[in-house]
């Protein structure tokens, strides 16, 4: 028998041997397809768009930044739980260095609050989930 036939009679064999009784090997997902991310990413071309109407905040993060990273699923939570009445959008700094320093982003993370398309709020450095809370629910409460 030829070296170039045995290998993959083996493989194919050897990996039958390595696959428990009762474990279910076929294609199907049983996972629930994930749903899709409220969070909305934003380009310098989007941005004026995404935020000219009702209250958004606007997280200017970097991969590299560990307070981002921990910020992260906390406005993943508040994008789920305020929809419809917040919008929370991800720029990556490290995408858009011109467009950041041009907005004043000094220090990441930060987040931009804008109402009707005006900057109203900054929140710099690592903010927990009820500072971004109270901030949602004072601009919100405001009339336009």
């Amino acid at each position: 028998m030829k070296t170039g036939t045995l290998f993959p009679f083996l493989s194919i064999a050897l990996s039958g041997m390595f696959i428990p009784a009762g474990v279910d090997v076929s294609a199907e997902t049983k996972d629930k397809p994930k749903e899709k991310s409220p969070v909305v990413t934003l380009s310098a071309l989007n941005y004026g768009s995404e935020t000219s109407k009702g209250l958004v905040l606007v997280d200017f993060w970097a991969a590299w930044c560990r307070p981002c990273r921990r910020l992260a699923p906390i406005l993943d939570e508040i994008a789920v739980e305020y929809r419809g009445s917040v919008k929370i959008c991800k720029v990556n700094v490290d995408n858009y260095k011109k467009f950041s320093i041009d907005k004043g982003v000094q220090a990441l993370p930060t987040i931009i609050v804008y109402r009707a398309g005006k900057e109203v709020d900054r929140v710099t450095g690592q903010a927990g989930k009820d500072k971004l809370v109270k901030v949602i629910e004072s601009y919100a409460a405001k009339d336009d």
